[in-house]
């Protein structure tokens, strides 16, 4: 064993891992530089683990991307024995979300586990005057609907906005929504049945999950990884190999809990293995207008020319959470949603939706906006400085490009379930890595919410997380 090569070592550690599964077929694998620096090796001996393991078979290089596991020897040789990344399998995630769910309404002095921004990102008290002033003049909308000129004008500005994102959608094919949440439902009770399986993210938001319980379908788990978003490999080897998929839900941009931006080629990748296997998408795009650059970037939709991509947004991060409007536009699905929509929730309340015209007609929209998106940037930068420099080594941290959650992966060994509890005692919450998949996956991760303003005091109790983190791989925790 001693008279073994370095990099051998290494790589029979690596393929150790890939049989338990730590990395499913399709997920990225430790770059060469942070290999190196976990086996206190020069890069050239990492690049040789991986080298040996290519020529084994287990791991893919991709150019400019780095080292991905690869599909199992028995797979790849045809000899099919799995249905796919991972068994799809009826969720059932009360028992998890339920209690973390119930953190919110508690007296935790430092709630960091909902993705949420604080209530002074929001211009609450020019919302309230709006309102007044709108049922000042219009005192009808308490009890009525939108009149129909006003929502084909709505309608039209949100056409206008959308065009900023490259999306091309008719006025038309606006159905407005009681946020986001809604619009997923109503996606997912039209394309499927009881029993059905549905392609998600792994890990994916916990309220997907619970959404997916209550209809009574089957979660289909493919990685993602925070730096490029769903593995199309891994799709492509469920959708050839495994049961009949129905729909894939996906967040392309931002994605949560991993904050992953997908890249404009692997979206267009997407839609064409889309396309091939006959799949219909469902674009969750709850945190595209938090973007930290230039511009909001491009969604699924965008490269959409069959209408099998059902967009789904909300102002509610970006404008105002309470008032939960969110809108979607179906493609070829549109006016079977609009039917479906008809016969539950019906319409969205008025005099919102009055104000939300207003808000988009003056250009505050765009202020308000821009002035959330700087902030929570500046937020998610002292976040990220804050948990590396405070968690124990081989804690990783990949900034992200926009939204406001930043996931952390702690080294082997560290339960965040454990964390949590040994944090709430002290009045500090965080999600746990476990409630992000409906599988028992993710124990050495956690999601933390960059939407509370920085303080001294956010800045103690992010130290304090971090000891807690240290003592408990230490034994003493």
């Amino acid at each position: 064993m001693t008279d073994l090569p370095l990099y051998l070592h290494i790589a029979r550690q690596l393929q150790a891992r890939l049989d338990n599964g730590e990395w499913p077929p399709g997920s990225r694998l430790p770059a060469v530089r942070q290999l190196a620096a976990e086996h206190g090796v020069n890069t050239l001996t990492a690049l040789a683990a991986y080298r040996h393991l290519e020529e084994q078979q287990r791991v893919v290089a991709r150019p400019r991307s780095g080292f991905f596991a690869a599909l199992p020897r028995h797979v790849a040789a045809g000899n099919i024995t799995q249905p796919g990344p991972t068994a799809a399998a009826l969720v059932d995630v009360d028992s998890r979300m339920s209690n973390l769910i119930r953190l919110s309404a508690s007296s935790i002095r430092q709630q960091l586990h909902m993705a949420e921004a604080h209530h002074s990102l929001y211009p609450a008290q020019e919302l309230a005057r709006r309102m007044q002033m709108r049922l000042a003049r219009q005192p009808e909308l308490i009890g009525a609907y939108l009149p129909t000129a006003d929502q084909q004008q709505l309608q039209q500005q949100i056409r206008r906005l959308a065009a900023g994102w490259q999306l091309d959608i008719p006025a038309d094919q606006i159905l407005f929504t009681q946020g986001i949440t809604e619009a997923i439902s109503l996606s997912l009770r039209l394309l499927t049945r009881p029993g059905d399986v549905v392609a998600v993210e792994t890990p994916v938001y916990f309220g997907l999950l619970q959404t997916l319980q209550m209809l009574g379908l089957k979660a289909l788990e493919i990685p993602c990884t925070p730096d490029a978003g769903l593995s199309l490999e891994a799709l492509e080897f469920a959708l050839r190999h495994g049961a009949p998929v129905k729909c894939l839900v996906t967040v392309t941009n931002f994605q949560n809990p991993t904050g992953a931006l997908m890249p404009d080629d692997n979206k267009k990748r997407l839609l064409q293995l889309a396309r091939r296997h006959g799949l219909t998408i469902i674009e969750d795009d709850v945190f595209g207008e938090l973007y930290f650059g230039s511009q909001h970037p491009s969604p699924l939709k965008a490269w959409d020319r069959d209408g099998e991509v059902i967009y789904c947004s909300s102002f509610t991060k970006s404008f105002a959470p309470a008032f939960r409007l969110g809108w979607l536009s179906g493609g070829r699905h549109h006016a079977a949603l609009e039917r479906l929509r008809e016969s539950s929730s019906l319409v969205s309340p008025a005099i919102l939706l009055a104000v939300l015209s207003e808000v988009l007609a003056s250009g505050d929209y765009a202020r308000i906006s821009q002035r959330i998106r700087q902030q929570l940037k500046q937020q998610m930068e002292q976040l990220s400085d804050a948990v590396l420099d405070a968690f124990p080594r081989g804690t990783r941290v990949r900034r992200p490009q926009g939204g406001m959650l930043l996931w952390v992966e702690g080294p082997e060994g560290l339960d965040s379930q454990a964390l949590l509890e040994a944090a709430l005692s002290r009045s500090i919450s965080f999600a746990p890595g476990l409630v992000f998949s409906a599988e028992p996956r993710f124990g050495h991760c956690l999601r933390i919410n960059c939407g509370l303003p920085w303080s001294t005091q956010l800045a103690e109790d992010i130290h304090l997380l971090g000891w807690l983190a240290g003592e408990q791989l230490a034994g003493r925790g």
